[in-house]
Parts: structure tokens; C-alpha cells; sequence
């Protein structure tokens, strides 16, 4: 009976010795393990054999970046299924904070070889990620042949924000004054490029690139007229023309990055329903706040609550910080506590049947008194209200068994680009997971209607002036995530800027 594994490369590796070209060196090897080689189509193959006995080789990562990484592998199995992928994440004390391992977490195919690409966030207090690979004594051998690790580094000190965090959260609906506004300059039907505001201006502050580092002129580059910007024949300011753009079924565009930021007066007033302030029933959280105590806050959702689109995920200017991230920022400005605590335990492409089952891993063992829960965007493919509802209900009763005193902000996703695709049943499904969160509040359980909120934002502007690509928010609609949990939070945070 044979085995093999292994393991490809990424970009930015992490494994020590992956290939075994220097033998066993920078591995942890116990029981029965050697090396061997083989002749591939004229190639050498170098592999670390596992067997015929029970015998495992392991070897410990440092990251410590709270970067998600993707681990691949190829694994041939044609004798035998008594192998065992694991992942252990230790804390800087070098404990276990959790597990996960292929005989349920990590997906595999059913095929000989195996192939795995296996992408996950660590438990927020990794400093140490354990690769083990490991086999029982049922007989037959283990042949690894390569290990990697492709960690992308998402939080580097030089993508620290390049604007004013302050400004940044600034509520889009309270005047006079709208910081950044996104607008993509869209040519269509051969007219000049043009985009709308989402208020008539009084005067315009400043016209810049996504990036806030070039200034465009009126009159030079563009022209105002009423809500609508017009780029002129010689304007500096990037246009996307319309049929560039792919169109049909799930044609992914991305356009983060490609927007003008508007800064500008207005005296228009928002008509819509404001955010409002859900403090009263969330006490103990609130009760934290005011009196400066330490707070855990824990942010739980997919990749918009990750933050990816937004600029800093994105390595482009001005590298905005995730949504969570500029919630916690505004509540320590707010109520003058450097005391709050934050984790992101959440990760792109999860649905909210991950967030059930890694609740207990990846939330309890942070000893959370507020969870922002906000899944959804990866849900509507396939998984049913009474499916989605069930799965969040099942996240709060975990969390709650340990920490019954947990409060929660359910947070609905933004609507797709309207674009992305015709099937009405996934738009209608994004709308009912927001009204099955609704229906779900009640004390220590509050609801933040992003949904409804991006319903208003596109009947004022494109959807796609708002968007990095058809499911993710750019830095101005992360923006106005932030903006809306911070109101739920903090009935001072709504009116200081006025």
C-alpha cells in the first residue's frame, strides 16, 4: 500500500525545506519515516516516506500576522485512506487554540492523486501554525513529496492608511460636508464620461483619484452639472467605457480603484430612514463602553467583513482599513476608551454553514461581549432563508452556551451589482436573509440593515460606483458599513461631525 503527498509552492512561502532537497532537515519526524527517490519521466523525485509502520513528520510555522494562507497539497492514496492531514494553530505560549484536520474539515476530492488547495483564516491569537501529516500502523507507506504555504501579507506597515480615518467616518447621510464620495466616470453611447452624486452640491471641495493623490480641475478636467459630473474632452480623470465592460451571466468586473472621490458641500437632506442607535439593547455592551472597561469585540462574516475590495486588501492607495477595523477606531474616538479588544475571525468565501461550524473555534475561545455577525454574500447560491436563518440562530446559541452574557449585531450584505445576474431568486434570497435576521432580534440581539441601506445608496447612484467588483464593496460602501454600526453603537457618533 502507497501513499503520496505533496505540496506546491506559493508566492510567498513559509515551509522550510518543502522539497526535502536537504534531506529531513527543519522537520519534526517521529516512528517510521525515511526518504526516497524516484524517476519521474527523467525527472528525480525527491519524497519523505512515512511506513510501512505508523510514523508522521511535522513542522511548525511562524506567522503571527493574522494573514489567511492557502496550504496545497497532492496526495496518492491507491492502497490506503489511514492518512491524516492536520492543522494545529498555537498562541505565542505555544497552546493549542484549535484543529482542523482532512477527515472533516479539510475537503477532499475522492480522486487518486489527491489534490488539495486548502484556503483558511487562523484563530486571531495565532502565532504558530503546525503542519502534520501522519499515518497509523495499518501497513503501506507515506511519499511526501513537497509542502508549501502561500501566506499573501495583507497587514504590512506600509499599507497603513494613507487619509484621515476621521474624516473617513463621517456619516454619509448628516451634513454639510461629504468627505470621498466614490463616482466611476462611465462612458456610454458615446457621451462624455459621467457620474452622479448622491446630494446636489453647493460647492465642490475637491475632485481626486481613488487613491487621493491627484487633484482634478473644474472646468479642466470636468464640469458640474447639478448631481452629475462630465469629464471634458481633455479630462485627466480615468473613464471606463461601458463596452468594455463583459456583459451576461456572472461576468465578473472588477472596478475598485478606477472611481474619482468627490469631497464637496451640499444642502440636500437625507430622506431615507436614518441608522439608528440600538445601544439600549445591547446594555452590557454599552455598559463597557461608557465606563471604559475592556470590551471584546469579534467580527464573524465572509470576505466583505474581511475586507476584501476595500484598498488595503487591495495594496492600493489610500490602503483603507477593513469596515470592523474603522468601527473599533471610531468607538475608541467616540467614547475616549483605548480599551476595546478586536478580532476578525472572519474569512473570504465562507457561508454561513463555516460560520456554524467553526463558531466554537474561531468566536468562544476569544470570550466575546459583542459578535458582529454578517454572512450572506456566499449564501444565496445555495443555501436557503430557513437554511441561513437556522445556521445564524445556531451561531448565537454556540457562542451563548459558553458566554451567555454575548450580545450580537446581525448585519445583513449589501446588495450585488443588480448586473451580475438575471435569476430574481438570488436577489430575492439576499433580501430574506435580512428579514430573517430582523425577525431574530430581541435583547442582546440587534439588527443592521445593510441590505435596505445599499437598496437606497443605488437609487441615488450605479451600483457599480460603490462596488470593487458585482460582490464586494469598495472603500466607499465599506464606509458606510462602518458608519452604520458605528450609529447602532453610538448615539454621539451620528451627530459630532455636524
Amino acid at each position: 500500500m502507497t501513499l503520496c503527498v505533496g505540496f506546491a509552492f506559493g508566492q510567498d512561502e513559509k515551509v522550510v525545506n518543502g522539497g526535502f532537497v536537504a534531506g529531513l532537515k527543519s522537520w519534526q519526524v517521529s516512528g517510521d519515516v525515511r526518504l526516497q527517490t524516484n524517476v519521474l519521466v527523467g525527472k528525480s523525485m525527491v519524497f519523505a516516506c512515512i511506513g510501512p509502520g505508523a510514523g508522521s513528520i511535522a513542522q511548525r510555522i511562524e506567522t503571527g500576522s493574522g494573514n489567511p494562507f492557502t496550504l496545497s497539497a497532492i496526495i496518492q492514496s491507491p492502497d490506503t485512506n489511514d492518512w491524516v492531514l492536520t492543522l494545529r494553530f498555537l498562541d505565542k505560549h505555544g497552546r493549542e487554540l484549535m484543529k482542523v484536520d482532512s477527515t472533516s474539515d479539510i475537503k477532499l476530492k475522492g480522486m487518486n492523486p489527491q489534490k488539495i488547495e486548502h484556503y483558511m483564516q487562523p484563530h486571531p491569537l495565532t502565532k504558530w501554525v503546525q503542519i502534520i501529516l501522519s499515518k497509523d500502523s495499518s501497513g503501506g507507506s507515506v511519499f511526501v513529496e513537497h509542502v508549501g504555504m502561500d501566506m499573501p501579507d495583507e497587514n504590512a506597515i506600509r499599507l497603513k492608511p494613507a487619509c484621515d480615518l476621521g474624516e473617513a467616518m463621517q456619516p454619509f447621510w448628516l451634513g454639510p460636508e461629504i468627505h470621498n464620495e466614490a463616482v466611476l466616470m462611465l462612458l456610454e453611447n458615446g457621451k462624455p464620461a459621467s457620474g452622479r452624486l448622491m446630494f446636489r452640491p453647493e460647492r465642490i471641495i475637491s475632485v481626486r483619484d481613488y487613491g487621493l493623490t491627484t487633484n482634478y480641475i473644474e472646468g479642466v478636467d470636468y464640469a458640474l452639472d447639478g448631481r452629475t459630473l462630465r469629464c471634458t474632452v481633455s479630462s485627466r480623470m480615468p473613464q471606463v467605457r461601458y463596452e468594455d465592460l463583459q456583459k451576461g451571466e456572472y461576468k465578473w468586473n472588477v472596478i475598485g480603484g478606477k472611481q474619482v472621490m468627490v469631497t464637496y458641500e451640499h444642502d440636500d437632506v437625507w430622506t431615507n430612514p436614518l441608522p439608528e442607535y440600538l445601544g439600549d439593547e445591547l446594555p452590557g455592551t454599552m455598559r463597557k463602553l461608557k465606563a471604559h472597561k475592556p470590551l471584546t469585540i469579534v467580527a464573524y462574516g465572509d470576505s466583505i467583513t474581511h475586507g476584501y475590495g476595500e484598498s488595503r486588501l487591495s495594496h492600493i492607495r489610500p490602503y483603507l482599513p477593513p469596515w470592523p477595523e474603522l468601527v473599533v477606531h471610531r468607538l475608541e474616538k467616540v467614547y475616549g476608551d483605548r480599551r476595546i479588544r478586536f478580532y476578525n475571525s472572519s474569512q473570504s468565501g465562507a457561508t454561513s454553514e463555516w460560520g456554524r461550524d467553526y463558531a466554537q473555534r474561531m468566536v468562544n475561545s476569544l470570550d466575546p461581549d459583542l459578535v458582529l455577525i454578517a454572512f450572506g454574500q456566499n449564501d444565496f447560491w445555495s443555501i436557503s432563508p430557513d437554511g441561513f436563518e437556522a445556521n445564524i440562530t445556531d451561531i448565537i446559541h454556540t457562542v451563548r452556551a459558553q458566554n451567555p452574557k454575548t450580545e450580537f449585531l446581525l448585519i445583513s450584505p449589501l446588495r450585488y451589482d443588480p448586473e451580475y445576474t438575471t435569476n430574481s431568486a438570488y436577489w430575492e434570497a439576499v433580501g430574506d436573509y435580512a428579514k430573517r435576521m430582523k425577525a431574530m432580534t430581541g435583547p442582546g440581539v440587534q439588527f443592521v440593515d445593510m441590505t435596505a441601506i445599499s437598496e437606497r445608496v443605488y437609487a441615488a447612484k450605479k451600483p457599480k460606483d460603490c462596488m470593487n467588483d458585482p460582490l464586494h464593496p469598495n472603500d466607499y460602501f465599506a464606509r458606510w458599513y462602518g458608519q452604520c454600526v458605528v450609529a447602532a453603537l453610538g448615539p454621539t457618533a451620528s451627530v459630532e461631525h455636524r
